[in-house]
């Protein structure tokens, strides 16, 4: 068979199989098209996806992070309010504590200034009996001196000698000299002679501080006690 035989034979075969392969052809490319399409949407999907994740994860972790730093700073609220507070009782408490200080020393104060008061008027109420239960001159003046000495710093008790008024007992802070008058006295102490019917017989002396009043008062006692204790004792003596 010639060569222009085999190729119009060949020509009429393809022009035969034209519209099946033609319509084939559409058909391969239309599912490789859809393939492409599908696959191409498939990405698409999961791009979208693991970009909706990866947002959405990242605005989970800003929000968390944003609470976190709410909550942070809540508590430094927080805790700059409480501080405040806290030094504000504790300044309040200061004060109160300072305020409840001075008023129970002021109470203090006052309570022992009216102990002494009262215990004062009690030995003014109480010296003359306290004398006039002594038995003997001895003991009288030692009632005296233990009543008296509360009311100075230092007190001295002195009696009448051949060789003036001599220290007979002392009691509490000072020095006292042996001898004492009136001319040797220190002018800042108190000094006082006790005389009965014009006779000293005795003298008080106290060294600063001391409460002249309350001292004029039970050594005029004093005077009173000896003089009674005198009259006891004349008394006492039988007439010949």
């Amino acid at each position: 068979m010639s060569t222009k035989v085999k190729t119009e034979a060949l020509d009429r075969l393809i022009e035969a199989l034209s519209p099946a392969l033609a319509s084939e052809l559409d058909r391969i490319v239309q599912e490789i098209r859809q393939g492409l399409e599908n696959e191409f949407q498939l990405r698409l999907k999961n791009a979208f996806h693991e970009g909706e994740t990866a947002g959405g994860a990242a605005a989970q972790v800003q929000v968390e992070r944003a609470i976190e730093q709410a909550r942070e700073e809540a508590r430094r609220q927080v805790a700059g309010e409480f501080e405040k507070q806290i030094k504000k009782i504790s300044e309040e408490s200061s004060k109160l504590e300072e305020t409840l200080s001075q008023l129970t020393k002021d109470w203090s104060d006052e309570r022992s200034k009216f102990q002494k008061e009262v215990e004062r008027w009690r030995t003014f109420a109480e010296i003359q009996q306290q004398l006039a239960e002594a038995v003997s001159q001895p003991e009288m003046l030692s009632r005296f001196i233990r009543l008296a000495q509360p009311f100075a710093e230092g007190l001295a008790l002195y009696v009448s000698k051949a060789d003036g008024l001599a220290l007979w007992k002392s009691k509490g802070n000072g020095v006292f000299p042996q001898i004492i008058s009136q001319q040797t006295t220190d002018p800042e102490s108190y000094f006082h002679v006790i005389s009965v019917r014009g006779k000293t017989v005795a003298a008080i002396c106290a060294g600063p501080p001391f409460k002249s009043d309350a001292l004029d008062f039970l050594a005029a006692s004093l005077e009173r006690g000896i003089e009674m204790y005198g009259l006891k004792l004349r008394a006492a003596i039988p007439k010949s």
